[in-house]
């Protein structure tokens, strides 16, 4: 709170992201209950699911195109007033409720999201700029914990907003549409305070795929964590897995429901479950895990996601056990990466480097999600969980073997 109270532009920037990220929450929740409501249910999601797993693939390209931008903070206000105006142009057409409808939205969908990885690469040098190299983790702490915050309210407000409206996604779309605006206006109110180091380089800028990966690279062995082959395998696999998994949940939810609710209201739980797990990691920030390297981290996340894969689809309840824990453990990484980026690399190529962290850690991600959700259609729901358990559990068993052998 005493960040918040004394550094002005730090509070601005949370403060517009909380809006900005609530819009999200209740719109992806709401996707999800659209899509399940079209004629071929599972394979709407499925698309659904992939449409907002999409964007990752392309944070590289967007943080690049933030370090060219010399008018950060009118940017931002100007794209999240596009964002707005997107989310109520979709008035006219999600009451539809046909396959071409579900294509408008969903190409809204990807464009928008792509807009707020962009304006993450605008916000990345004035955080560096108004944040001290030791406030840097508690910032982002408190950034990762807003955004789980954020989260457990947003979906169900969405659910909440479409019963009391009886099925009125317009309504939805509305408030979403506001949202944005507001996260606008904060930004435009506060925008003499969103400085950052302005940069004369001589050095022509370039989209640099190599370039970037030694940069990456270098940000890591000074961490001195461990093998940076081992922990690009572990960090692809990881983001492969637990993007198969978040449309496996709403694949599940369909015929596996333990809970004596609507489809939306079990979806819901899942990811509340998985939202309180993030917010309590994010602001526990000093207990036993502070100190622990990124690799034993992603050791122990296997491990969960094995447990939580095997237990889904006949104990789906002790699963959310499992699935707190993940949470957890995956709320001390964040963190400790962007602090480490923040210090170490210079402001002209700060979108891009956070973005090609982004891409390269995920970009794996689409490709998971379309894998696993193809087994899951075109086999079963239950074999996909155990296939996903069974490569978690090897891979935590060879890390650990490499850990020992190390040592």
């Amino acid at each position: 709170m005493k960040l918040i109270k004394e550094n002005k532009a730090y509070a601005s920037l949370l403060f517009s992201s909380i809006f900005s990220m609530l819009g999200t929450s209740l719109f992806n929740i709401v996707f999800l209950i659209f899509a399940s409501r079209l004629p071929n249910p599972k394979i709407m999601i499925s698309l659904a699911e992939l449409c907002i797993l999409l964007p990752i693939v392309f944070a590289t390209y967007t943080g690049y195109l933030a370090d060219k931008t010399k008018r950060k903070s009118s940017s931002m206000i100007y794209f999240s007033l596009i964002q707005g105006i997107l989310f109520l142009f979709l008035i006219f057409f999600i009451e539809q409720r046909n396959v071409v409808a579900f294509f408008v939205i969903a190409l809204v969908k990807i464009s928008t999201d792509l807009m707020t990885s962009y304006k993450s690469g605008l916000r990345a040098p004035i955080l560096q700029n108004n944040l001290s190299n030791e406030n840097l983790q508690t910032a982002f702490g408190q950034i990762q914990g807003t955004s789980s915050i954020v989260e457990i309210i947003g979906q169900p407000l969405g659910v909440t907003i479409l019963a009391i409206s009886h099925q009125s996604f317009e309504i939805v779309l509305f408030i979403n549409g506001i949202l944005y605006f507001i996260s606008g206006l904060i930004l435009w109110l506060y925008q003499k305070k969103l400085t950052f180091k302005s940069t004369k380089s001589t050095q022509k800028y370039s989209f640099n795929i190599k370039t970037s990966l030694t940069e990456i690279k270098e940000i890591f062995t000074l961490n001195g964590d461990s093998n940076f082959i081992v922990l690009l395998f572990s960090l692809v696999m990881i983001n492969f897995i637990l993007a198969g998994i978040g449309p496996l949940i709403s694949l599940a939810m369909l015929k596996f429901n333990p809970f004596p609710t609507n489809y939306g209201t079990a979806i819901m739980i899942f990811n509340v479950v998985l939202m309180l797990g993030m917010l309590t990691g994010s602001f526990m920030m000093n207990d036993r895990l502070k100190n622990w390297l990124l690799p034993d981290l992603l050791i122990f996340s296997f491990l969960m996601i094995s447990l939580f894969s095997f237990l889904i689809t006949n104990q789906a309840i002790i699963s959310l056990l499992f699935l707190f824990l993940l949470a957890y453990i995956s709320s001390k990484a964040s963190p400790k990466v962007n602090s480490l980026v923040f210090e170490n690399i210079s402001t002209e190529n700060l979108g891009k480097v956070t973005g090609g962290i982004t891409t390269l850690f995920t970009f794996s991600v689409p490709f998971g999600g379309a894998i696993f959700v193809f087994l899951a259609n075109f086999i079963s729901v239950p074999f996909t969980f155990y296939t996903i358990a069974i490569i978690s559990i090897l891979i935590f068993i060879l890390l650990v073997l490499g850990k020992i052998k190390k040592k």
